[in-house]
């Protein structure tokens, strides 16, 4: 597992990755499981050393996206502050793993927020333009 010491926006996170060959690439981000599909260029991803220096990851030009949980979870909540800039789904929709819920824009990037698992909408949240913060509830799933 690479340990990475990461500065976005002044703020210092350290993300742990398993392996960056696969989609989603499965994260520990301060202590917290995420699974992000990466997108953009391969030479950008691969500019940050897995060493016990700080490395600091430049944000790609194209949406990266965040699913923000392991599987099992009901509600979708925010990974971080920003804008919904459009929402895929409503109640009653079944999504598949890796479906888009909706896209968060956050510094100037827009975030595809996946599914994580299998299952129905039961509500969304968020509407676009609504701006959130960190852990907002997002979606809520119905089984």
């Amino acid at each position: 597992m690479a340990i990475y010491q990461v500065n976005v926006g002044g703020k210092e996170y350290q993300v742990e990755i398993e392996d960056v060959s696969t989609q989603p690439v499965r994260a520990v981000v301060n202590g917290r499981e995420v699974q992000v599909w990466v997108g953009g260029r391969e030479s950008q991803v691969a500019s940050a050393k897995p060493d016990s220096t700080p490395a600091v990851m430049a944000p790609l030009p194209e949406a990266t996206t965040f699913n923000p949980g392991t599987g099992d979870e009901q509600e979708i909540r925010a990974p971080m502050p920003g804008s919904i800039v459009s929402v895929a789904v409503q109640p009653g929709d079944r999504v598949e793993v890796g479906q888009d819920l909706c896209i968060l824009e956050a510094m100037k990037m827009n975030n595809r927020l996946r599914a994580p698992r299998v299952g129905t909408i039961a509500r969304v949240h968020v509407s676009a333009g609504q701006q959130v913060q960190h852990d907002d509830l997002l979606v809520t799933f119905a089984d």
